[in-house]
């Protein structure tokens, strides 16, 4: 039998609440001992406890902190703290809350930096951090599910960037998931913050996990204007946080991003990075006991990672764009963090140390970076440009040993020619100074200029 749509819509959430409130009661209140402190984890004895459940442990001088149930044993449970250790004594009292970590999200959060579960870093700042019992409205989980693959529309407008390189070559959709991938050192948080700045949106929720602290308050001051910081949340768990935090930090920002989504909003969502996150991840992982998997990293890690980058995108309602930096060991793609990354995602950039080194910003490395949903968003002319374009920087990158050593002879091959006359202008194409961002319709005149090489 059909249920008919109620004509009282408030009166319907209301008892949608009540419901909820009565599946959690429990007129005994039960409650556990902490039993030993196991590295980064609680061992606890607490009955009929749930993964994700939210937990108060009582300090010594009786103020209390928050936990979440992370993992079970035959005879123990775990949990992770969401702050300091300090003042925990072995029989602490544990007391569930059977609620999982949700966010408040609305319009007085723009602006606000908050720690990695949600909780304002200012002192006059907004918190997004639901305390349990304290709901006032709409919530959002924290560990949510992505969208159900069959109501994504398909990708078909471009978010402009500002950027020539990006713009012309690499050209990005508006819900699309790219990954920017960099050594230590090639500038992977200048280009994230110049793409914040430049491109057009309603929203920017900023994911900084394991950053030095340092880094967040310059970041602040000399990335993000007055107008940038108001459309911004930024989500920051410092390299000191704990594992827990820096790792719930990214689902935390993801969160805030959905919220925004959902009420129609076109979002600008920016993880760095991502390996810390599997780093964090990793660390418990291992205090759990999993067992070591590729590149060290646990089950949990390749786990996690999809059901992250899944929940950005594009729905009914509104988008995710979502950038994503990876730092990469030894500047090689076959690291195992950004070889799982890079199958998840619908586009990578790869910065090149070389060009950092020589002073081309940004140190895009067209020919190893890749936009999957490109041909969805651009025309027949721009596709036709950008493949001339890539065929003559694989060209001369094919003789430049030759013309480096004055070995290089022309007149045996039309491309490879071309290729060398277009290096200068193609060079000066993908050079782009910081703060200068240069219009969607003229980046690609410029482009159509430089693919005239092309034979």
């Amino acid at each position: 039998m059909q249920t008919q749509p109620s004509s009282f819509p408030l009166l319907d959430q209301w008892v949608a609440r009540q419901r909820q409130h009565l599946a959690g009661f429990a007129p005994v209140e039960k409650k556990g001992r902490v039993m030993a402190v196991s590295g980064i984890l609680l061992e606890c004895s607490l009955p009929q406890a749930r993964i994700g459940d939210l937990c108060w442990v009582a300090r010594q001088d009786d103020s209390q902190m928050m936990a979440e149930v992370v993992g079970f044993s035959p005879d123990n449970t775990f949990l992770s703290a969401l702050g300091a250790l300090d003042g925990i004594a072995q029989g602490a009292t544990v007391t569930p809350l059977y609620q999982p970590h949700c966010i408040q999200v609305s319009e007085r959060l723009l602006g606000s930096v908050l720690d990695g579960f949600g909780r304002a870093l200012e002192d006059d700042g907004e918190s997004a951090f639901v305390e349990p019992g304290h709901a006032t409205g709409r919530t959002q989980p924290v560990l949510g599910d992505a969208p159900p693959p069959t109501s994504r529309p398909r990708i078909s407008q471009p978010l402009p960037t500002g950027l020539r390189a990006v713009d012309g070559l690499l050209t990005i959709g508006q819900g699309q998931r790219v990954g920017i991938f960099a050594g230590a050192g090639c500038g992977k948080t200048t280009l994230l913050a110049e793409l914040a700045r430049n491109t057009p949106c309603d929203a920017i929720v900023f994911g900084l996990i394991g950053e030095r602290g340092r880094e967040l308050r310059e970041f602040l001051d000399h990335e993000l204007d007055d107008e940038l910081r108001s459309r911004t949340v930024l989500v920051c768990s410092t390299s000191d946080r704990s594992s827990m935090e820096r790792a719930r930090a990214a689902f935390t920002a993801t969160a805030i991003a959905e919220a925004y989504r959902a009420e129609g909003r076109q979002v600008l969502l920016i993880i760095d990075s991502l390996t810390r996150f599997a780093r964090a991840q990793r660390e418990i992982g291992l205090a759990l006991g999993e067992p070591q998997g590729r590149g060290g990293l646990p089950p949990s890690v390749y786990t996690l990672l999809p059901r992250l980058v899944e929940r950005a995108g594009q729905t009914e309602d509104g988008a995710i764009t979502a950038l994503y930096s990876v730092l990469i060991e030894q500047d090689s793609m076959n690291d195992p963090v950004a070889d799982e990354v890079r199958s998840l995602i619908d586009g990578h950039i790869v910065l090149a140390r070389r060009l950092a080194e020589q002073g081309h910003y940004p140190a895009i490395d067209v020919l190893a970076s890749l936009s999957r949903t490109m041909s969805n968003v651009v025309d027949t002319d721009h596709t036709r440009n950008a493949g001339g374009v890539r065929r003559l920087m694989a060209a001369y990158k094919q003789v430049e040993m030759l013309i480096r050593l004055g070995e290089y002879q022309p007149g045996h091959d039309v491309l490879t020619d071309s290729a060398v006359n277009a290096h200068a202008e193609i060079t000066q194409f993908l050079r782009q100074s910081m703060r200068e961002p240069m219009p969607y319709g003229v980046i690609q005149q410029q482009l159509a200029g430089v693919s005239r090489y092309a034979p």
